[in-house]
């Protein structure tokens, strides 16, 4: 499906052949920092799931970020080994990412779920970023890589129930894949660059958002959904990093929110969990 991605299956019999996924991460991430999820969502859907790395991150880290977001779009569609629809669920910059291509190549996607993503035309640069979470990015720019890690984390990650093993993960990650400071700043700037425009996404959309968010305001979210008319869903205790601190919530809203425009879903039984609904 995709060149040089992470590919997930389902374990055990699926009686469907569900649209595949692709998911993409933010801003200096890999798609190692998807920890579990890939292989949960793989499983939960019954879906094959494709991780593939952003230039500048991953197993990319020595090619150069782009200026602009389009040509990143341009790198991961040409990772493809086929063109098959797919679903697209993007987180931060990933969001960004993932409407771009939704938008400018509709026939290739079926659906799109956006976390706490934004867009210059839609919100403004301290709601896009903290003023005093962009401080401390900048400043972890130049710290060492476990400092660096520790406040990406604790900007990210408001349900800290792993700190320690996390973090000793990152760091892992962070020298064996260094993002090189000029790629982080081309990464921020072409992010802040980011606009939709007039277009609006043909395929069905929804957008999850998080009410902890330090590193990013809610606002942003709201901005998108009011825009695409599509269905808002918040989390009340989640940070910026939604698929880290609550994974169990998100997959259960995707499968309920696929249910609704007819992608058929393995059966599960309900689970309650907390949700606010815009």
């Amino acid at each position: 499906m995709m060149r040089a991605a992470a590919e997930f299956r389902p374990r055990g019999p699926t009686p469907h052949e569900a649209v595949p996924w692709v998911l993409l991460r933010g801003l200096v991430r890999e798609k190692r920092h998807w920890g579990d999820l890939p292989q949960q969502l793989a499983n939960r859907l019954g879906t094959r799931v494709y991780c593939p790395d952003l230039p500048g991150n991953g197993a990319l880290f020595r090619e150069t970020s782009p200026l602009r977001l389009e040509q990143t779009l341009e790198t991961v569609r040409q990772a493809r080994d086929d063109d098959g629809p797919v679903n697209l669920l993007g987180l931060s910059m990933g969001g960004m990412v993932a409407s771009l291509w939704a938008c400018h190549y509709p026939h290739e996607i079926s659906g799109l779920v956006l976390i706490n993503s934004s867009f210059g035309d839609l919100s403004r640069p301290w709601q896009r970023i903290r003023p005093r979470a962009l401080l401390r990015l900048l400043g972890a720019l130049f710290a060492s890589v476990e400092n660096r890690e520790r406040a990406i984390y604790r900007l990210t990650c408001h349900l800290r129930r792993d700190e320690a093993a996390t973090l000793a993960q990152w760091c892992r990650f962070a020298h064996e894949c260094p993002v090189s400071p000029g790629n982080f700043l081309r990464q921020l700037i072409a992010s802040a660059r980011c606009r939709t425009g007039s277009e609006v996404p043909i395929a069905p959309a929804l957008v999850l958002a998080s009410d902890a968010d330090r590193l990013a305001d809610r606002s942003c979210s709201a901005a998108i959904a009011r825009r695409w008319g599509a269905p808002l869903l918040r989390h009340p205790d989640a940070g910026h990093d939604l698929p880290h601190d609550d994974p169990d919530w998100m997959l259960e809203k995707i499968a309920h929110w696929l249910a609704l425009i007819g992608q058929p879903v393995p059966p599960r039984p309900g689970t309650p969990y907390p949700c606010r609904v815009e």
